[in-house]
């Protein structure tokens, strides 16, 4: 899941605090951002660490907050304006009149009086604030959400509410965070949506106020899209710029007047025949425009139409720039070719080819035995390539069932089938774009899913399942795996066509037991590796269980060694001896060969889910992958789960670590060790992150 940015905000009275935060919420700033609030009182170095971003309420509570503020963290102070909702009271007020505007300090008085002042409200205010003297025969007091501060013998009181965040302040927060093009676009459309909503109910004499004008133009100009307002009776409202160049106008032009009045009678025509919410496609004076339409209504009542429309041939160019801004964990190759350990010629030639072959865009085709490091040689193949700041998807074909394998790499629009998410999917084509795609075990790919892909390597092109536009992908191939693929190709469950393809660029990892020199370093680094996961002393191999490890024919090469090391950290003194070795026990099997073949993560998640238990599982192995645990026993995890929303009792925890412990996804031990989560855990709760969160 894609981490949120944290925000926080900080005002002097609690009623201001939590105006600000609901404002943010109202316009979907909780959407991108986690936000908090807190009094600056309430504000120490320890509550403003974390924040990506803090938000002061004004200039006023600067000097307080300061000694908080360290040099690493950012801060802006928010410009405010008074919420315009909340005037029609004080416009009822014959002009002339003397007012008390009262507020918790001397500068939000004088802020607010001049924010009135320029949004035409004229009245002889007289700024009021705890400790200050007035003239006490004025009878009407105006405040911003303070009423309690209002001097008893004021007879009429008239509340605005507290002084919400300015347009100005919402872009200059989207900036900070190099916001998409997206973001900025529909958090800017809600507010202005809510301001279109305001200047419905006000009065003709503050609609046409010059600082409510500017500040809708301000808004509207800073979508990307061109901006239309019509009201019910096709009255021109509100235009922004790239409206105008679009239609050749200019301003003076058609504000409050009649659509059909100003603009070319066919586009009119095709305004009004427009499906409201739907996708729109418009050709207009030679162009074709993506055209979205929305009703606005006021009381639940139609005030008239938000049209949002942009060229056809720059969505592919937002869209892209919404990709590259896109982070999410599995997008990412951790691996270089510095991970690949190794003492071997044949290896070492290989990597040599490998380096040569990453500058390349060319498909690749990485052959050899399960557990011989495929994936490892992929990701250090992308982040030696160009395109290595760019997305690394991989996708595992024994994973993930046919009907699933679909949706997953091609996408699918809304209404694609039952159980399609609202707004549709995007597939792992599309979110590696500029990118790599690694296909493992492209030998388990059924005949629909070949037929498909050749299509996508032939192409360069693909359509989402449900879909009718054709989307144009620029992404690097890898596929790996440990079948042969021209055996398959002359039984014919394999496409010849599909096969030379992919047989472009074709490198061979040996097996692990033609590695010999390799085994002592694989053995040190694993022993390190677990050593420092399991917090416990560093062990050996005895020279007979060294010898035993090198004369072993490893049918699951790397990663049955790691298995087996894995298992020697959490059973070992000191010293591992040569009866300890899990593969001289004449039952054993090494079955972690084709774990990813052989075990069905899909089917097992889903029981998890039918049980109820999906969340708690996942929850107990996360908590057991975390580095640094101060302790793995039931009571931590008991307190873990809590902190994330999970309530289990006791029994009920122990019974869900009994069936993890039975299908080897952790390992329980007696005593202070407590459980700790295997590598086939691992390997599940990697599937989890990449298919379900």
């Amino acid at each position: 899941m894609e981490s949120k940015h944290s925000l926080l905000i900080v005002a002097y009275q609690s009623n201001t605090l939590k105006r600000l935060v609901k404002q943010l919420q109202e316009i979907g700033f909780h959407n991108y951002f986690n936000i908090d609030g807190r009094r600056v009182d309430e504000l120490f170095l320890s509550t403003a660490k974390g924040y990506d971003l803090i938000v002061l309420s004004s200039k006023v509570i600067l000097p307080m907050a300061k000694p908080y503020l360290t040099e690493d963290i950012p801060y802006i102070i928010a410009k405010r304006t008074i919420d315009y909702a909340n005037i029609q009271d004080l416009l009822a007020i014959p002009k002339g009149m003397r007012i008390l505007l009262v507020s918790d300090l001397k500068e939000a008085s004088e802020e607010t009086i001049m924010t009135l002042k320029e949004a035409g409200i004229n009245y002889d205010f007289v700024p009021y604030y705890p400790g200050a003297s007035y003239d006490s025969s004025i009878r009407i007091a105006v405040t911003v959400g303070e009423p309690q501060l209002v001097p008893d013998h004021i007879k009429r009181v008239i509340d605005i509410g507290n002084r919400v965040i300015d347009i100005s302040t919402i872009i200059e927060i989207l900036n900070h965070f190099k916001a998409s093009n997206y973001t900025l676009n529909q958090l800017s459309a809600r507010f202005m949506q809510s301001l279109v909503y305001i200047t419905g109910k006000l009065s003709d004499e503050i609609f046409q106020s010059n600082f409510l004008r500017k500040t809708l133009e301000e808004i509207i100009n800073n979508i990307d899209d061109a901006v239309l307002v019509f009201s019910k009776d096709e009255i021109i409202n509100a235009a922004n710029q790239k409206a105008l160049d679009i239609l050749k106008l200019s301003d003076g032009d058609i504000m409050g007047k009649g659509a059909d009045e100003i603009l070319n009678h066919s586009f009119v025509e095709k305004l009004r025949d427009l499906q409201v919410d739907e996708d729109n496609f418009v050709e207009f004076d030679q162009v074709i425009y993506y055209i979205r339409k929305k009703r606005i209504l006021i009381e639940n009542k139609l005030f008239g139409f938000l049209y949002l429309f942009i060229k056809a041939d720059e969505i592919q160019k937002i869209e892209y720039s919404y990709r590259l801004k896109t982070q999410r964990k599995n997008l990412v190759a951790r691996y270089s070719f510095k991970d690949l350990i190794t003492q071997n010629a044949s290896v070492l030639e290989l990597i040599r080819i490998a380096q040569k072959l990453a500058q390349s865009s060319s498909t690749i085709l990485i052959l050899g035995e399960t557990g011989t490091g495929k994936e490892i040689l992929a990701q250090a193949i992308h982040n030696a390539s160009p395109r290595s700041k760019y997305p690394f998807i991989g996708v595992n074909f024994a994973a993930i069932s046919e009907s699933l394998m679909e949706s997953e790499l091609f996408g699918y629009e809304e209404g694609a089938f039952t159980g399609a998410k609202k707004g549709g999917h995007m597939g792992l084509f599309e979110q590696a774009h500029k990118g790599t795609i690694f296909f493992d075990e492209i030998g388990d790919a059924s005949k629909m899913i070949q037929n498909r892909l050749l299509r996508v390597l032939q192409e360069k092109q693909m359509m989402r399942v449900g879909g009718d536009s054709i989307i144009t992908l620029d992404v690097r191939v890898i596929a790996a795996t440990n079948k042969n693929l021209l055996e398959m190709v002359k039984e014919g469950t394999f496409r010849e066509d599909l096969y030379y393809r992919l047989n472009v660029l074709p490198l061979y990892l040996i097996p692990l037991k033609k590695r010999a020199e390799d085994i002592p370093l694989l053995i040190d680094m694993y022993i390190g590796e677990f050593t420092k996961k399991l917090n416990r002393e560093p062990f050996r191999l005895s020279k007979t269980a060294l010898k035993a490890m090198l004369e072993y024919d490893w049918p699951g090469n790397i990663r049955e060694l790691e298995n087996i090391i894995e298992y020697l950290a959490h059973i070992a003194d000191s010293v591992v001896f040569r009866e300890q070795l899990p593969f001289l026990n004449t039952r054993y099997a090494f079955t972690g060969a084709d774990n990813e073949n052989i075990h069905n993560y899909e089917a097992k998640l889903r029981e998890f889910e039918e049980k109820g238990f999906l969340e708690g599982m996942m929850g107990i192995l996360s908590y057991l992958a975390g580095e640094g645990q101060p302790s793995s026993g039931r009571h931590a995890i008991l307190q873990h789960m809590k902190q994330i929303g999970i309530l289990l009792s006791e029994q009920q925890l122990r019974y869900r670590q009994e069936l993890l412990s039975n299908e080897e996804y952790i390992v329980t031990e007696r005593g202070r060790k407590g459980s700790s989560i295997s590598t086939k855990g691992y390997s599940l709760l990697d599937y989890y992150n990449k298919h379900y969160v």
